[in-house]
C-alpha cells in the first residue's frame, strides 16, 4: 500500500457510509437510490472513496473542456446548429450518460472507462464543431463544404483515406448513429416524421429513423457527392433511396456483397470499392494516394493489433477493461474513426499497459463480485439503457464482449495496393452490424464459437422485434443453447424506439431469467425494477 493510500484509508472508512455499493451490500440503498424519480437525473454524484471520486471528476473536467473548446472553435455554427437541429439539443445529456455508463465502476477498470470514453468526447466534440462549421444550411462556405465526402455510417472511412485533399464524414453520426446511444427519446420523433409520411411502422427503427432525418431535413449540408450503400440489409437499402432523393446530390450506392463469407464474393465486393474511389475522383476532380492511404492503414492494423492482446485478457477473470467501456469504444474507434485519429492509438497503448499490470497482479474488476460471463449480441438499444453496466452491478453478469467488438480485425497491407485492396475489402465487410445479423446463417450462428472462445457461461441475445432476420432465427438460437450447455437471454428492444419496448421491458428480460431459472438474489435490489422512462 502506498503512502497516499495509507493517508485516504480512513477517510475512505469513514466515509464508505456514502458509497452506494456499500449501501446495497447493506441493505440500506444502492446504486438507484440517489437519482430522482423516473430520471437520469442525480441528486448527488456516486461516492466512490477519495481517489476514485477524484478520477471520476478529473474525467468530468477533461470532458468539459472538450466541450467547451468545441464551442470555442465555432461559436456561431454550434449555436445556430442548436437552433436548426432537434438533436443536437440531444448532447446537452452526454454527461449524464457518461455518469450512468461507469456507475459501480472502481480502481483500473474505472481509470481505462475514463480514457475510453474521453478518446470518444474529444473526438466528437471536434467533428461537431468541423460539420457545423462547414454546412452550408447554417452559412458555411462551399469551398469548405465540397471538401468533404459524406458517406453512410456502416460504410468504413479508412478507405476513403487515399484522397489527401478530402476528409470522409459519416452522414448519419450526429443525427442518429451516436446520438441515439446517449437519448432514447431523440430518435422516435424521427421515427415519426417517417411514418407520418407514409413509411410503414414494421421496419427497423434504424432505418426509418434516419429515414426521418432525411425528410426533416435534419441531415448537415456538406459535399459534393456522397456514398450510399446496401450494408447492413435490405431496409438500409431502401435508406438508402430515400436519403438520396431528399439530399439530391451526385450518388454512388456501395452494394457490397451480402454473403460475404462466400469466396466468390471478395472480387465483387473489391471491383465495387475501386468504383467508388473512382466515382470520387470523378466528382471531386483528385486523384487516389495509395502512399497517403497507407499512412492511416498503419494506425489501424495498430489498434488492431492492441485489440488482438486486449481479447487474450478478456479470456481470463483478470481483464481491467470491461463491459461498455470496451464495446462502446470499439464501436466508435472502429467504425467512426476507423485509423484518423492517432489520439485513439495513444489511448490503446495506455490501456494496454494497465490491462498488463491489471493481469500481472490477478486483479478483478468490480471487486471480485462477478458471476457470470457473458457474450452480449445486442446494437443501439444496450447503449442507451446503460446495458452492460446494468446487468453487472444488478445481477454480476459481465459483458465479456459485444458483436460490435468483432468487426473487422484484419491486418490491411501498407506497401502493395493490389494486396491492400483485398485486405481491405475484407475489412469492409466484416463493418458494423454488417457481420452479426446479416451476410448468412454462419455470421449469426458465430455467436456460440465467441462465447466458447472468451470462456463465458451466458449468451445475452440481439432480439430486435422489428428485425426480420432476427425473428426467423428465434427458435433455432434457443435449441442450439440448449444443446450446447449456455445460459440464454434473448432481450426484447426495439432498436432506437424505446415506446415499444421500454428500458424496465429490456431489464425484465434478464431479471426473469435470473431469478425464476437460476434463483439467483441480485446485488443491488434497487436495480431490479425502477422507472427511468423519462431519463436520457
Amino acid at each position: 500500500m502506498s503512502m497516499i493510500d495509507k493517508l485516504i484509508a480512513p477517510i475512505d472508512k469513514t466515509l464508505e457510509r456514502f458509497d452506494p455499493k456499500w449501501q446495497a451490500e447493506h441493505g440500506v440503498g444502492g446504486l438507484r437510490s440517489r437519482y430522482y424519480d423516473k430520471t437520469g437525473v442525480a441528486k448527488w454524484r456516486e461516492w466512490r472513496g477519495v481517489k476514485d471520486t477524484m478520477v471520476d471528476y478529473g474525467a468530468w473536467m477533461k470532458n468539459l473542456v472538450s466541450m467547451a473548446l468545441m464551442v470555442g472553435s465555432a461559436p456561431i455554427p454550434v449555436m445556430k446548429g442548436f437552433w436548426e437541429y432537434r438533436w443536437m439539443g440531444s448532447f446537452l445529456g452526454t454527461f449524464m450518460f457518461i455518469d450512468r455508463l461507469f456507475e459501480g465502476y472502481r480502481g483500473k477498470e474505472l481509470v481505462i472507462a475514463h480514457a475510453n470514453m474521453h478518446a470518444i468526447v474529444q473526438s466528437l466534440t471536434k467533428r461537431i464543431a468541423f460539420v457545423l462549421k462547414n454546412d452550408r444550411r447554417l452559412g458555411g462556405s462551399v469551398e469548405g463544404s465540397e471538401k468533404i465526402i459524406p458517406h453512410d455510417e456502416t460504410i468504413t472511412p479508412l478507405f476513403l483515406k487515399g484522397f489527401k485533399e478530402l476528409t470522409p464524414f459519416p452522414l448519419q453520426t450526429l443525427p442518429e448513429f451516436i446520438i441515439c446511444d446517449v437519448d432514447q427519446h431523440i430518435e422516435p420523433y424521427y421515427i415519426d416524421v417517417a411514418e407520418a409520411y407514409g413509411l410503414p411502422a414494421d421496419v427497423c427503427s434504424r432505418c426509418a429513423a434516419e429515414t426521418g432525418v432525411a425528410i426533416d431535413d435534419a441531415f448537415p449540408l456538406i459535399g459534393k457527392a456522397m456514398l450510399s450503400t446496401n450494408m447492413p440489409c435490405n431496409a438500409s437499402e431502401a435508406t438508402s433511396m430515400f436519403q438520396r432523393r431528399r439530399i439530391g446530390m451526385p450518388d454512388f450506392p456501395v452494394t457490397l456483397a451480402m454473403q460475404h463469407n462466400e469466396k466468390e464474393a471478395l472480387p465483387y465486393s473489391r471491383q465495387t470499392l475501386k468504383d467508388a474511389i473512382a466515382f470520387v475522383e470523378q466528382e471531386y476532380g483528385v486523384k487516389y494516394d495509395w502512399n497517403e492511404f497507407f499512412k492511416y492503414a498503419k494506425l489501424i492494423n495498430e489498434q488492431n493489433t492492441i485489440e488482438l492482446e486486449k481479447w487474450d485478457f478478456f479470456k481470463t477473470p483478470y481483464s481491467a477493461l470491461t463491459g461498455i467501456a470496451e464495446t462502446l469504444y470499439r464501436l466508435y474507434s472502429w467504425q467512426s474513426v476507423n485509423g484518423q485519429d492517432p489520439y485513439f492509438n495513444k489511448v490503446d497503448r495506455k490501456v494496454i499497459k494497465i490491462m498488463r499490470k491489471a493481469y500481472e497482479q490477478k486483479y478483478q474488476a468490480f471487486g471480485g463480485k462477478t458471476r457470470h460471463r457473458a457474450f452480449l449480441w445486442g446494437p443501439s438499444a444496450v447503449y442507451y439503457t446503460d446495458f452492460p453496466t446494468w446487468t453487472q452491478n444488478c445481477w454480476g453478469i459481465n459483458i465479456v464482449l459485444n458483436m460490435d467488438s468483432t468487426m473487422g480485425f484484419n491486418m490491411i497491407d501498407t506497401e502493395d495496393p493490389e494486396k491492400a485492396m483485398d485486405d481491405l475489402t475484407r475489412f469492409t465487410e466484416k463493418a458494423c452490424m454488417r457481420h452479426h445479423a446479416v451476410g448468412g446463417w454462419d455470421n449469426v450462428n458465430a455467436v456460440w464459437d465467441w462465447a466458447r472462445e472468451f470462456n463465458c457461461d451466458m449468451v445475452l441475445m440481439n432480439d430486435n422485434i422489428a428485425c426480420k432476420g432476427m425473428l426467423g432465427v428465434h427458435a433455432l438460437m434457443e435449441e442450439q443453447a440448449r444443446d450446447l450447455g449456455f445460459h440464454f437471454i434473448f432481450v426484447e428492444h426495439d432498436l432506437e424506439d424505446s415506446r415499444t419496448v421500454s428500458r424496465q421491458d429490456m431489464r425484465n428480460c434478464v431479471n426473469k431469467y435470473m431469478d425464476v431459472v437460476l434463483g439467483e438474489k441480485p446485488l443491488d435490489p434497487t436495480l431490479v425494477e425502477f422507472d427511468d422512462s423519462d431519463a436520457y
